[in-house]
């Protein structure tokens, strides 16, 4: 699988750098994503956000795709979720394949795990493009930078970087007005939930409450407001139909008991005249065309009894769906609220992350040196930011200091 890789001519990296980025594309450009991923898999340790595929050996299926998720679970075939992450992949086998017997599902499970993705490194401060590159095997500090197309440098046009930083600043006072937007909306879908008729900002999540707090919230309140009205005016209409037309079912249900009620006392009467006709007959004191007519009298009136019969089973079943569409409006509306809740979670996380990483660059670049004349005066910093035990630690690094997936490395520019 060939691979692009940033132009270095011109830069002013150092031969050392040079060196290692020209080894570091001939090695990554001949060896596939799945080489890659099977020269780290003896000795790494899955994690959230690893991409994995996964095969049974002895059938005919294609492997599935998995992500590891943020509770380092992976939902497995016929066995669901099972916690891989901080295991090698030999390791999350033989878990795998202990699920498989001790459950019964098989006795002698033949399955295949393989890493395809790792979670991505994050390279920020001083370089010409940070941001997010995929993770390798063997990946150092130095090819990281590489990636991000090298240090910046004296060259620097000043300008740039006033024009980056107030980019930077727009970006940050973007995700800012984002999360206020993005609480607020959690909190007047809470409020739909719970059919209240007033948006409260106490309802706004938690993690986004001091951005709510430090900023005028009244436009966007206003807004929701208004939406909330609305929602809750189409859902009592809503309801208001539904439960109209149930009341008129049950209704027609309570006149067709009566007319029951009405229509077996006439059978029953049309009965005993028929007897008493019937009698009569047998006895010639009537002609047979009275014996006929009682008859089909009688016939007619269990008609007319069987006819109510029909049209109460009718209403019932109308009722029933009545109160099933009922119940499904009111279902299916709590679980799009929910899901749009839980929607609202997600993007308010994603902003946060987002301005957190334009924040730090910004202030990076703020405290950068730019004032440099040479290059053999210009010397960097390197520190590697990773998580380790759900806590993030700060590791002095040097250029050749390996990266781990996830890994946050931070360029800087030392003082003269």
């Amino acid at each position: 699988m060939g691979m692009t890789y940033p132009e270095f001519t011109g830069s002013r990296l150092a031969p050392a750098i040079m060196v290692g980025l020209f080894f570091f594309a001939i090695f990554f450009g001949v060896m596939s994503s799945a080489q890659l991923a099977r020269a780290g898999a003896d000795d790494y340790r899955l994690s959230p956000g690893d991409i994995v595929t996964f095969d049974f050996l002895d059938d005919a299926e294609l492997p599935v795709t998995l992500t590891v998720t943020s509770d380092g679970d992976v939902q497995f075939p016929l066995v669901g979720d099972v916690r891989i992450a901080g295991l090698t992949v030999t390791q999350a086998l033989a878990a795998l394949r202990e699920q498989y017997k001790s459950r019964q599902i098989l006795n002698d499970p033949k399955i295949a795990l393989n890493i395809t993705t790792f979670r991505p490194i994050f390279v920020l401060g001083e370089v010409k493009t940070p941001g997010s590159f995929p993770y390798y095997p063997g990946l150092t500090v130095e090819q990281a930078i590489g990636l991000a197309g090298g240090t910046q440098t004296d060259q620097t046009n000043p300008s740039d970087r006033i024009v980056a930083r107030a980019r930077l600043r727009g970006d940050i006072d973007g995700a800012d007005a984002d999360i206020v937007h993005e609480a607020i909306y959690a909190a007047r879908l809470i409020a739909q939930l719970e059919g209240r008729t007033k948006v409260d900002l106490k309802d706004v999540p938690e993690i986004a409450k001091p951005f709510v707090q430090n900023t005028s919230v009244k436009s966007v309140l206003e807004i929701e407001q208004r939406i909330l009205d609305t929602d809750l005016s189409t859902s009592r209409t809503q309801v208001e139909i539904l439960s109209q037309g149930i009341a008129e079912a049950e209704n027609g249900l309570k006149i067709l008991a009566e007319l029951e009620v009405e229509q077996k006392e006439v059978v029953d009467s049309n009965v005993r005249d028929f007897q008493r006709v019937d009698q009569m007959r047998k006895r010639e004191l009537n002609t047979i065309a009275e014996w006929l007519r009682a008859k089909t009298s009688a016939s007619n009136e269990k008609g007319q009894l069987l006819q109510i019969y029909a049209e109460m089973s009718r209403s019932k079943r109308e009722l029933g769906g009545l109160r099933l569409e009922l119940a499904k409006l009111q279902a299916d509306r709590e679980k799009d609220i929910l899901l749009k809740i839980q929607e609202r979670d997600v993007a308010i996380k994603k902003l946060i992350a987002i301005r957190h990483s334009s924040e730090e660059q910004f202030f990076l670049m703020a405290s950068a040196v730019v004032e440099q004349t040479q290059k053999n005066k210009i010397s960097f910093s390197y520190q590697i930011r990773r998580e380790v035990d759900g806590k993030r630690q700060g590791i002095t690094a040097q250029a050749v200091s390996e990266v781990l997936p996830g890994d946050v490395v931070i360029v800087a520019i030392n003082g003269m």
